[in-house]
């Protein structure tokens, strides 16, 4: 290896209704940053924090625009999804 690699971190922002299992981009809160869910094929990896907690991969489902959740959290707990991309 010659130098240090090259990463992109991108977040995807809202608060939790306390009723929505569904989060799409029109969610997301352009005061904090992206507000793109991205396409899995698209990033290297991809985590999900609830009320600061690192959520397991099988509780959530992402797909281009949609971030599809297996239990409702709790009303205005953030949910962050971050998209780390290793660029070659």
């Amino acid at each position: 290896m010659s130098g240090p690699i090259t990463t992109t971190n991108l977040l995807y922002f809202t608060f939790s209704d306390g009723q929505k299992l569904e989060y799409t981009n029109s969610d997301g809160l352009p005061q904090y940053g992206n507000t793109q869910i991205l396409s899995p094929s698209e990033v290297s990896y991809i985590n999900l924090f609830i009320n600061g907690i690192l959520e397991p991969q099988n509780s959530y489902t992402v797909e281009e625009g949609k971030l599809i959740l297996d239990e409702v959290p709790n009303e205005g707990s953030p949910i962050i999804l971050q998209f780390i991309i290793i660029n070659p």
